[in-house]
């Protein structure tokens, strides 16, 4: 009987490994299918020019529309002032100052489906209002849809839309309470410190006569004198008078001393009081910067 060699494989061991096939010969397991995803993608129209501090309100129109074959849930969008072109896709800050990607007062809006395929319009409920104190020169306004990245989506690289706006300064006053002072007593007579409040115009614009406006004056928290702008208790000369627009070259001509009627009673001792000044404080003026129409500072008051 023949014997077979220590380690040699029997023949028909052979023919059976010559029999397997191929490692290439063999189907790789399939990938599954990604699933379809929404896909949302903005665009928008706005006015070639506004004001800083300009209500555009529906004057911006805005559509969605999801390119997928699947619907979408709930999704917000933003309405952001940018000075560039690169706008995040992240909820947008709001500030009544201008900054940059500032989201607009009551510019963000939130749509609770979009179907596949669809395109809307996005009702614009808020004044979409620019910052005062944007300066001027040319921005864009963005569309920023999903920025809360609530829709898982096929592509997000397509959230954002532009249009290109210029944003102009308005030519209105701009009232400013800038500082107090008191009178001292004059010589003879009885003992008298009066409270002064000093008021600029520090916009391009003059001040209106007829307007109504006044200025309000407040010590320790009770008002004490509402001084009309028009009145003979404001200073008002060639030189100095708030009336007039503001002046790079003469910066002072804008501005007005007031004379209260509140006198600070006799002390024997220096006593410190907290004085407030408000200008226009019913808004009839027209300005450049509303928020900037108050100052409150303590001031000593000597013996007297």
């Amino acid at each position: 009987m023949q014997k077979h060699r220590r380690g040699a494989l029997p023949l028909f061991a052979i023919l059976s490994l010559l029999a397997l096939p191929a490692a290439a010969d063999i189907p790789a397991a399939k990938k599954p299918m990604p699933l379809p995803l929404p896909d949302l993608a903005p665009t928008i129209k706005c006015p070639g020019t506004a004001t800083a501090g300009q209500e555009l309100g529906s004057d911006i129109a805005v559509w969605v529309e999801n390119k997928s074959g699947v619907p979408a849930g709930q999704f917000a969008l933003d309405l952001v002032l940018s000075h560039d072109a690169v706008v995040p896709v992240d909820y947008a800050l709001y500030s009544s100052a201008y900054q940059e990607d500032v989201l607009l007062q009551g510019g963000r809006e939130f749509v609770s489906s979009l179907a596949a395929g669809a395109k809307a319009s996005v009702t614009l409920n808020g004044n979409n209002r620019i910052p005062e104190d944007t300066p001027a020169g040319d921005y864009y306004l963005a569309a920023v849809v999903d920025p809360g990245r609530s829709v898982r989506e096929g592509n997000e690289e397509n959230n954002v839309a532009l249009c290109r706006i210029h944003i102009t300064r308005p030519v209105v006053p701009d009232l400013q309470i800038v500082g107090f002072a008191h009178t001292g007593s004059p010589t003879g007579a009885p003992p008298e410190c009066r409270l002064l409040v000093t008021v600029v115009n520090r916009g391009p614009a003059a001040i209106p006569r007829g307007s109504g406006g006044r200025v309000d004056v407040f010590v320790n928290g009770t008002r004490v004198d509402s001084v009309d702008l028009d009145g003979t208790q404001v200073e008002q000369s060639g030189f100095h008078d708030v009336h007039f627009a503001y002046d790079p070259a003469d910066p002072d001509r804008s501005r007005s001393v007031i004379s209260t009627r509140y006198l600070f009673p006799p002390s024997p001792t220096s006593t410190t009081y907290r004085c407030t000044g408000v200008a226009d404080p019913a808004n009839l003026i027209v300005e450049l910067n509303e928020a900037n129409n108050s100052l409150t500072r303590s001031e000593v008051i000597p013996a007297h």
